[in-house]
């Protein structure tokens, strides 16, 4: 497993004391933060304990069909089950009972151990048509499995290990900026005047796929594109946008939002294209937005506060007449998922967080307004202990590339 993962794990059960034995986790994000194995079908078991020196062992029971995806190293110990054979037909908490218990009596665990669990209050990040997620009775195994134990909520440790980074983790980042260049790219292309939110959505997904997985390493690449134009670009400040059938016009914004997930690891951006041609109105939109990022990457380091830093930003489109047309936070923190709006560390005008280094937020200043349209600019952001590292500064951001002709 990552060195400084491994690292950060011991001394957060340091920290903890007697808090937490073991942690057993099965949310796919949590899974690919602590171990790097990305789980398809969502039904693993991660174990996560401190041996009589001290080190980190991770145990994983894995579908017996996932097993060839446990990159080498990952666990000491891993253990497949079957849900359904020729012979018979389970579910998976039927399936992984001896397996599992088979791995807590190698994990060496005392009769007053105290087990972390996922309480789960954050989505889950899929990575297939469906996904299992912790209910009551991944909790009632764990209780008949851990007789003697405490069981204890261990969601606040662990959304602490997944909001710093490490440089392994910010590599495969990294990896999935420089396909989202490529799908952003093929957007670009894709955009005239007459053409559909589709048809720019199909040839993105097209250059996401291709890219990702011609990408060294790549095991599974997992695109969403959304694209909304016109009218319906004001409407991108909700929860979740949808492509349609709409033609573009000329003049229309064209927002084109983009997730993109490579083994378990995930970027989130936003460029708005203009079709033809672009208005007085959206040009001084777009110089805003652009001002506003940078203000805050004037304050974005260590030790910033999260509140400061979104009040930057939002101060520069208050200046330029467009403070209510910006409907949500600055941004939040990604990696292990793609959009987790309560995700470290939340930029936001009631945010109470610090911002530390290795921590990967978004940075999306905007401006909708209804009726017309809407443009956002959404860049990735790892904060560093003097100051910060766009990501995603290989994406232009300039009128140059966003006005397209056609």
């Amino acid at each position: 497993m990552d060195k400084t993962r491994a690292k950060r794990i011991i001394e957060m059960f340091k920290q903890r004391g007697a808090d937490f034995h073991v942690l057993v986790c099965r949310t796919p994000q949590n899974v690919v933060m602590l171990t790097g194995y990305q789980p398809i079908l969502g039904n693993s078991f991660c174990v996560v304990s401190l041996n009589n020196v001290r080190e980190v062992e991770i145990r994983l029971v894995v579908p017996k069909d996932e097993e060839d995806l446990v990159p080498q190293g990952a666990a000491v110990e891993v253990k497949t089950f079957s849900e359904e054979t020729m012979e018979h037909i389970g579910n998976t908490i039927q399936a992984v009972r001896e397996p599992l218990a088979e791995l807590l009596r190698s994990a060496k665990l005392n009769e007053n151990a105290v087990i972390g669990y996922e309480g789960g209050h954050s989505p889950i990040a899929t990575a297939y048509t469906q996904v299992g997620v912790p209910g009551p009775t991944t909790l009632d195994l764990l209780h008949q499995l851990f007789l003697g134990g405490y069981l204890r909520d261990a969601t606040s440790m662990l959304d602490e290990l997944a909001a710093i980074k490490t440089e392994e983790e910010l590599g495969a980042i990294r990896r999935c900026e420089a396909v989202a260049y490529q799908g952003f790219a093929a957007a670009r292309e894709a955009i005239r005047v007459g053409a559909t939110e589709a048809d720019v959505a199909a040839a993105t997904y097209a250059a996401l796929l291709r890219t990702g997985y011609a990408a060294p390493g790549t095991r599974h690449v997992q695109p969403h594109v959304h694209v909304m134009a016109g009218v319906r670009a004001a409407l991108a400040y909700r929860a979740f946008n949808l492509t349609s059938n709409a033609a573009i016009k000329r003049g229309d914004t064209v927002t084109v939002q983009m997730e993109i997930g490579i083994n378990g690891y995930w970027a989130e951006l936003t460029r708005t294209f203009f079709a033809g041609d672009i208005s007085d109105e959206w040009r001084k939109a777009h110089q805003a937005c652009v001002a506003a990022q940078d203000a805050a990457l004037k304050d974005i380091r260590d030790g910033a506060s999260a509140y400061a830093v979104d009040g930057a930003a939002r101060n520069v489109m208050q200046q330029a007449g467009f403070g209510s047309a910006f409907k949500h936070g600055l941004g939040h923190g990604f990696g292990f998922q793609a959009i987790n709006h309560a995700a470290v560390p939340v930029l936001h005008p009631a945010s109470k967080a610090t911002l530390l280094s290795g921590m990967v937020h978004n940075m999306e200043p905007a401006v909708y307004i209804d009726g017309k349209g809407g443009i956002r600019l959404n860049d990735n952001v790892v904060v560093q202990a003097d100051g910060n590292e766009v990501l995603s500064s290989a994406l232009p951001r300039d009128l140059d590339w966003l006005v397209v002709e056609g």
